[in-house]
């Protein structure tokens, strides 16, 4: 789009200065294909699912960020991964403040039943292990996270008791999964809050809730085929929108603000007069009941095709988004099922094309 605008801007001077080379520029747009003039109407059509594919990166990752997660909501399930070299008395984990006091009201949860495991192995052992674990570790007791009285209220403490039969004095693998339905959110520790910790790693796992139902926070793709009943005959699109209707509540929206979703290496253009009336137009959990996905890059030269395959994926959610603020990078641990915004009949694509048709 950018090079059309430089091409059409670069036009426009050299005709200024030189009326007479005016076909000559003509001539030189036809053989490059290019249009000289867009249309302002669009044309609509009905699209339906053909197909879907939903996947997301299960696997750990460090925690190289300020901040982490452990716990479940909308979902998705966090757990944190430790590498010690001793197992001390008493873990703590502080609370991620910015969260808690920007998105979350200062509220959080003073107690939380958790379950501790752990596998004890060489250090080789260990770092061949090391983000490629794929079952539960063999060894597993219930703790509880507690906010310790005279203590700041932003920290959690750990404390194993003595008859906790977890070697004290050798290397462990260990993980903290927290039972009840709640998610905490912390800052990354480090070996003042964990004796001997070496490494910390975040793993992610997502429970199904449909199909088509995106989570946020885990990394996880959406990939849809839409079919197009309706041939279009080879033109030069300008500017395509993919229109999905939407629930506007905000369930599934782990802090309660809208979350964008965007198509997958697509340039997202923002409709100014939209955004001032209702919010950015590619938000779930967001006023309007309509999403409207910018696709162009896939229209652009589209040919008689019968399908069309897009994939979506979440951001992270906004605190204002008629100035399209982003929360700090903060993810949100958020679901949101797209079965009825593709039923039959309601997906629509908007397809702006070129005034002249070049052929």
């Amino acid at each position: 789009m950018l090079r059309l605008f430089l091409i059409l801007l670069l036009c426009a001077l050299f005709a200024a200065c030189s009326s007479d080379d005016s076909s000559s520029l003509k001539e030189w747009f036809d053989d490059q294909r290019i249009a000289t003039s867009y249309g302002k109407d669009f044309q609509e059509i009905e699209v339906s699912l053909k197909s879907s594919d939903l996947g997301y990166d299960s696997s750990a990752y460090d925690v190289v960020s300020s901040f982490a997660a452990l716990g479940n909501v909308n979902n998705v399930e966090q757990m944190l991964y430790f590498s010690v070299n001793s197992l001390s008395s008493n873990w703590k984990l502080r609370t991620d403040s910015t969260f808690y006091v920007d998105f979350n009201g200062g509220k959080f949860p003073e107690k939380i039943d958790a379950e501790f495991c752990w596998l004890v192995d060489s250090e080789a052992r260990l770092d061949s292990l090391w983000l490629k674990f794929t079952e539960k570790l063999p060894n597993c007791k219930d703790i509880t996270l507690n906010w310790k009285a005279g203590t700041s209220r932003d920290t959690f403490y750990i404390s194993f008791p003595n008859e906790f039969d977890a070697p004290k004095t050798r290397r462990l693998l260990a993980s903290i999964r927290i039972t009840d339905n709640t998610i905490l959110h912390i800052a990354k520790p480090d070996t003042s809050d964990i004796s001997g910790l070496l490494r910390i790693a975040q793993k992610p796992s997502v429970k199904p809730c449909g199909d088509l139902c995106l989570h946020a926070g885990v990394r996880e793709s959406l990939n849809v085929v839409l079919k197009i009943d309706e041939k279009i005959a080879e033109k030069t699109v300008v500017f395509a929108q993919l229109v999905l209707h939407k629930s506007s509540n905000t369930t599934g929206s782990e802090l309660g603000l809208p979350v964008p979703v965007f198509v997958y290496n697509e340039e997202y253009k923002v409709d100014t007069t939209f955004v001032e009336n209702y919010g950015h137009p590619n938000l779930v959990f967001g006023e309007s009941d309509t999403l409207k996905l910018q696709v162009t890059r896939k229209l652009r030269n589209y040919v008689n095709a019968d399908t069309i395959s897009l994939t979506l994926r979440f951001g992270n959610p906004m605190l204002n988004p008629k100035s399209f603020s982003f929360s700090n990078l903060r993810p949100a641990y958020a679901s949101y099922d797209f079965s009825t915004a593709f039923e039959e009949g309601k997906a629509k694509l908007r397809l702006w094309y070129a005034e002249t048709d070049i052929h």
